[in-house]
């Protein structure tokens, strides 16, 4: 027969080890932060110019609706301007160059997008994206003040142009 004591100590041991695998698993690794740190929630003011085309976005406050100023004013689609924040803010980076050569080998001395977008803390970050890098994998790019090059994902590069292409305004109900 289990003395009461024993049953204790068992008790107190499975409890240790439950402690243990808990405080022992796994954890994701903590996202980087991002690059341009524009997010849905706290943009006022968005603009992108590439291709000769330029897409102008600003709300008065965080709660306010978007409206394009650029290339013609209308009221703004909220869910496609959301989306296209969210590319900003989501930009992927696939590599750091942290001693660039001269911004001409990358494409960035004549960029093909420039985007810059400001928070309603008045803080203002701009982006640039040059040529394709060399695999085509992505784009090269250089955040404003930041010396070194960045290889980015060109999914979000596509989301900039198809927003020149097709500007997020809101759409009229039709009768």
């Amino acid at each position: 027969m289990v003395s009461w004591k024993g049953g204790v100590l068992l008790l107190g041991v499975l409890a240790a080890l439950a402690v243990y695998l808990v405080a022992s698993r796994p954890r994701p690794a903590p996202q980087p932060p991002p690059l341009i740190p524009c997010g849905v929630l706290d943009t006022v003011y968005m603009r992108i110019d590439g291709g000769g085309r330029t897409l102008e976005l600003r709300r008065p406050t965080v709660t306010s609706e978007w409206d394009v100023l650029q290339p013609a004013m209308a009221p703004g689609d909220p869910s496609s301007i959301d989306f296209l924040v969210n590319d900003l803010n989501s930009v992927e980076v696939l590599n750091t160059i942290s001693t660039p050569h001269a911004k001409s080998q990358y494409g960035l001395d004549v960029p093909s997008f420039a985007v810059t977008c400001r928070a309603g803390s008045g803080r203002s970050y701009n982006l640039t994206v040059g040529k394709k890098s060399f695999d085509g994998s992505g784009y090269y790019a250089q955040k404003g003040g930041d010396h070194r090059v960045y290889v980015i994902s060109s999914v979000e590069v596509d989301g900039f142009d198809r927003a020149l292409t097709k500007p997020p305004v809101k759409p009229t109900p039709s009768p």
